[in-house]
């Protein structure tokens, strides 16, 4: 995704293992202010990913990891996207698929490899 401002995902053990991570996930924050305002807050539904605070950060247990695997197959669901033509569907639409898709992967490494998923605010 864009560079920007939002909540960045790694898999990693342990902190100082950020900057090496193979693959991370930018959350950005138009995507996660346009999901609390549909939600409101706090967010019930997709409550452990969309009520983290942008400026901090957050170690995921695997338990956690599992829960937001689940949480982006209901956005993937609820923001389908079925064709492969960006302009056919909105930026926003695109975007959090596009997000979903790439988190639920990160999750799913995370948890093949026995690894932790890291939550890094700006």
């Amino acid at each position: 995704m864009a560079a920007g401002i939002g909540i960045d995902f790694y898999i990693a053990n342990i902190r100082k293992e950020i900057p090496s991570s193979e693959k991370h996930v930018k959350f950005e924050e138009d995507l996660q202010d346009y999901l609390l305002a549909k939600e409101g807050y706090p967010a019930k539904k997709y409550g452990l990913l969309l009520n983290m605070d942008q400026y901090s950060d957050r170690v995921f247990s695997a338990r956690e990891v599992q829960e937001i695997v689940i949480i982006c197959e209901h956005l993937l669901n609820e923001y389908s996207v079925t064709t492969k033509k960006k302009w056919e569907v909105d930026k926003t639409t695109w975007g959090i698929n596009l997000f979903a898709e790439e988190l639920k992967a990160l999750c799913l490494a995370a948890l093949d490899q026995k690894k932790k998923v890291f939550a890094v605010g700006d």
